[in-house]
């Protein structure tokens, strides 16, 4: 049973692809340009968009399931691709979401309504499906903090109090792997979340922890938290996060056990995630 994997260059599709690989199922790794994809040992790189699947009909020969990467949710419209993997017989398509589109604050904004109209071209045009909604993604500090600590030896926080439940990528793409592979979770969604609720300034005391040296928060307002956005993040979506770490100072981040009733081990804390990207935060 060949699997699909699309966006396999981002972080949780590469992991995705590399896991099933690992455990001996054939596999394509999709990206629109196979020129910077370095698919894991033991998977075919393949070229596609899902936005533009003009040559869709040869990359789903004989594949049977299908990871569909949040990347391609954000491209356009997914109906001709999805309509195409109905009909090359594809059994079951795993789609990576976001708790956005169904939050409060979040699923009539910016990235909810992103999210929620591309599971609504899955409903509506193809195989069936189960939504995965990872939590907040422990490669979010690197994303976010590594270059600050790396320059200034210290992070800047608008909300420091902000709770979160970081995920371990690891985990994210070992529950995927299941869905593709094995039918007994498959239903309409899957939450899967880190095994605590914690600060964002505990997160980053965790990256102090890995790092061996204390790492001092700076509070921003939020005016100066916007000025400051990187070129990559549009305003829309960084007022959106904003707004959703406002709103979950002092709340508990709610936590799931979907990692360790599919996988069979607990999930990973959020200090294995950093001392395994220990460089990535070093000078």
């Amino acid at each position: 049973m060949t699997v699909l994997v699309t966006g396999a260059r981002g972080s949780i599709g590469r992991r995705v692809a590399g896991t099933l690989a690992a455990a001996g199922h054939p596999v394509r790794a999709s990206a629109r340009d196979t020129g910077a994809l370095a698919a894991p040992p033991g998977a075919e790189a393949v070229e596609l968009d899902a936005a533009d699947p003009r040559n869709a009909d040869a990359v789903l020969k004989g594949v049977r399931t299908v990871f569909l990467y949040a990347a391609a949710i954000l491209s356009g419209d997914l109906r001709a691709f999805l309509e195409q993997a109905r009909r090359a017989g594809v059994e079951h398509l795993v789609l990576l979401s976001s708790p956005a589109s169904y939050e409060a604050g979040e699923h009539d904004r910016v990235i909810g309504r992103a999210h929620r109209a591309a599971e609504e071209a899955v409903e509506e045009a193809g195989p069936p499906s189960t939504v995965l909604y990872p939590s907040w993604l422990a490669g979010n500090a690197q994303r976010d903090w590594a270059g600050q600590i790396r320059g200034r030896g210290r992070v800047a926080l608008p909300y420091p109090d902000a709770q979160v439940n970081p995920v371990h990528l690891d985990d994210v793409a070992e529950v995927a792997a299941d869905l593709l592979t094995r039918d007994r979770h498959r239903g309409r969604f899957q939450v899967v979340t880190g095994p605590e609720s914690m600060r964002l300034r505990d997160a980053v005391d965790r990256v102090g922890d890995a790092l061996g040296t204390p790492l001092p928060i700076d509070v921003p307002s939020r005016e100066e938290a916007m000025a400051r956005r990187e070129e990559w993040m549009p305003a829309g979506v960084l007022d959106v996060l904003l707004d959703v770490e406002a709103a979950a100072v002092g709340v508990p981040a709610p936590v799931t056990n979907t990692v360790e009733r599919i996988t069979g081990h607990p999930a990973r804390p959020f200090g294995e995630w950093v001392r395994s990207h220990r460089a990535d935060f070093s000078p």
